[in-house]
């Protein structure tokens, strides 16, 4: 998934002065998502088209990556709260990344799925500390703040809107390697820009924020390494056996919600009917990312397979379908803050629930659109990319309603006690979001033997299906409003 975390809105305070220490954290970020929007346009083509796997193994294979990828910054998080600070998590994080590239651009099976593993580790460290130092170097009311963060999400879409634009042609020219070393190299300059400016942060970050009795000596640093190959090596027997991996994180995700119901009991009834509010609106997100998360599986095997190549004129390969949907990030943020701004003054500003029922609706007009191009309007097998284009359009509309919303939405309807919580709920339900895509992707599952109007057929009718299974769920969100606007209704 695109971790699109792009605030809906910018702050007129945006330009004011900002900290030096801010530009340093957007290029040290950019940089970072270079390099793994990198890895993510060439995965899934990587596994069918060099390790010769069949889609459906090739799906679980990346579901249980991508799910693993949302688990480990818990523990990384914990270990820079408590003994390593931000700037040495981002620090190892770094190094990690660059080794897991490196690993990845051997050409080899069992190199690949140790870097995977790596990766997962380095993410870990990486992703939960960068925003944290953001937070950091603002004081509580500095009203500097929202406008600091704008700009730094500009660059986590900005990092994302570069690697489709190059990547297909460096691999088609160099070889899979080219890709995974360009990644490798955007994460190099991450790291240099990040050591050679970070005395620009202070003190920001520098500790951690719980001191403990703990030395970073070597027993430290030796138990730390331990963890990273026991993590690693986990890593391998999940990517082993993926369908397993999924079944585990699912059951883990029911037994998630039944821990939140049970704390809800303890809640005072006002705090109780809005908490579980919040939690159907989870739900109902889970299905949003897991047909979102169809991007980078069943779209981008569509496109490399029943796609033209050619877009207003130019050459178009699969990776530059990935540029669509920062690019609609980037473009429609700032009109729908907008909107948002001056209908909220006509007290026309649709409630949380209402935008939640908007983006699943546009994701299922999204696949809707995209399976009417390909049946009606494709020539010998092959569709258009504006297809592709404007499905992304529409899905990219349904995100912006869901994801900053659905963050706002936990920190508006949890108790402060429980907002920690229920943002890791959050959090986990992207997770299991991955695991339930790579066997919706399964449905768009080609045999590798098929001609193109055969897997043409197969394309269209999945996505069909996507279409509806969104449909469903916006329709079960819309009959939801009453019941959840009665339940967060002061």
């Amino acid at each position: 998934m695109h971790t699109t975390e792009l605030p809906h809105a910018f702050p007129p305070n945006i330009k004011e002065a900002q900290p030096k220490g801010l530009y340093l954290l957007f290029f040290t970020e950019l940089w970072e998502r270079f390099g793994f929007y990198t890895l993510q346009t060439i995965i899934i083509l990587y596994m069918t088209k060099a390790l010769l796997m069949q889609d459906a193994e090739a799906n679980l294979l990346y579901a249980a990556f991508s799910a693993l990828l949302y688990l480990t910054p818990t523990i990384g998080g914990y270990l820079a709260d408590r003994h390593l600070g931000f700037q040495r998590a981002i620090s190892i994080g770094g190094i990690l990344f660059i080794s897991a590239y490196l690993l990845c651009a051997l050409s080899n099976e069992r190199f690949f799925f140790l870097g995977l593993g790596l990766l997962i580790v380095a993410n870990g460290f990486f992703k939960p500390t960068v925003s944290s130092i953001v937070g950091e170097l603002y004081k509580e009311n500095d009203a500097r703040r929202e406008g600091g963060f704008t700009i730094f999400y500009m660059g986590i879409n900005v990092g994302a809107l570069i690697p489709p634009l190059i990547a297909g042609g460096l691999v088609a020219k160099y070889g899979w390697h080219a890709g995974f070393l360009l990644a490798a190299f955007g994460m190099l300059l991450g790291q240099l820009t990040f050591q050679f400016g970070r005395k620009r942060l202070g003190e920001a970050g520098l500790h951690p924020k719980y001191q403990t009795k703990t030395k970073l000596g070597f027993l430290f640093y030796s138990l730390l390494c331990l963890g990273i190959v026991v993590c690693v090596g986990l890593c391998q027997i999940a990517f082993h056996y993926p369908k397993m991996t999924a079944y585990l994180i699912e059951i883990a995700g029911v037994v998630i919600v039944v821990i939140v119901l049970l704390q809800l009991l303890k809640l005072p009834l006002k705090e109780r009917k809005k908490m579980f509010a919040a939690l159907l609106l989870i739900i109902i997100s889970i299905a949003f990312w897991s047909l979102y998360n169809q991007a980078f599986t069943s779209l981008m095997l569509f496109a490399d397979r029943n796609m033209e190549k050619q877009f207003l004129g130019m050459p178009f390969t699969a990776e530059a379908t990935q540029f669509f949907n920062p690019f609609f990030i980037i473009a429609l943020s700032p009109l729908l803050s907008r909107l948002w701004i001056k209908m909220d003054k006509h007290t026309l500003n649709p409630s949380i629930q209402l935008k939640f029922f908007f983006g699943v609706f546009f994701m299922s007009a999204g696949f809707f659109l995209l399976a009417f191009g390909a049946t009606y309007f494709s020539h010998l097998g092959m569709t258009a990319p504006g297809w592709l284009g404007a499905s992304y359009l529409l899905q990219t509309m349904g995100e912006l309603l869901i994801s900053p919303i659905g963050l706002a939405m936990i920190t508006v309807l949890c108790p402060k006690k429980m907002v920690g919580m229920m943002m890791g709920v959050w959090f986990f339900a992207q997770a299991m979001s991955f695991t339930i895509g790579g066997f919706l992707a399964n449905i768009a599952a080609v045999p590798q033997t098929l001609s193109v109007e055969a897997s043409l057929a197969i394309y269209s009718h999945a996505f069909t299906t996507y279409g509806i299974i969104a449909l469903v769920m916006s329709v079960f969100s819309l009959a939801l409003l009453p019941l959840i606007y009665k339940m967060t209704r002061e």
